[in-house]
């Protein structure tokens, strides 16, 4: 797992990159929605409000992944 941080003027960003199993197109389509997990205990909410609180705070959040190769997860969080 790598995380990046880089800060400017406009704000602060935040990437999680692993390179794990990844996601099909289909769960990446999915990866927000509400209870959706590929997990057989999953709740499905984790990436859901994580994008609520970032989407709060004036922020956004992005998903980029394939299959074998990994994931991305990059947080976008305006400056004050």
């Amino acid at each position: 797992v790598e995380l990046i941080a880089e800060s400017g003027w406009t704000g602060l960003t935040l990437t999680v990159r692993d390179d794990g199993a990844g996601m099909t197109a289909r769960d990446l389509e999915r990866a927000f929605d509400d209870f959706y997990t590929t997990k057989p205990t999953g709740s499905g909410l984790g990436l859901a409000f994580a994008r609520r609180v970032v989407e709060a705070h004036g922020g956004r959040i992005d998903l980029a992944s394939s299959v074998d190769a990994g994931t991305e997860v990059t947080l976008h969080l305006p400056s004050v």
